[in-house]
């Protein structure tokens, strides 16, 4: 999860080795930081599930991008994902 880069809203996604575009989930930035529930049915739409299902899974840093010419620090949440299989 990460900021998009104009700052207007938040984006969970899921980063795919060898896709030009990850599939992601918006939320506003005036509705907070997404809860970790939030987060989880929003991967869970993308067709991923946390590996554990536990809000302490996610860690959280902050970093600038290369080439950001204001060296806007970013925050970023990470998990790790498994694609998600239905409940039989």
């Amino acid at each position: 999860m990460i900021t998009s880069w104009d700052g207007s809203e938040w984006q969970v996604f899921v980063a795919l080795p060898d896709e030009a575009r990850w599939p992601h989930v918006p939320f506003p930035i005036g509705a907070g930081i997404p809860s970790p529930a939030a987060r989880r049915s929003a991967l869970s739409s993308l067709g991923y599930a946390p590996v554990a299902d536990d809000h302490h899974t996610w860690e959280w840093m902050e970093t600038t991008f290369e080439g950001d010419p204001d060296g806007t620090v970013s925050l970023i949440a990470t998990t790790t994902v498994a694609p998600h299989t239905p409940d039989a």
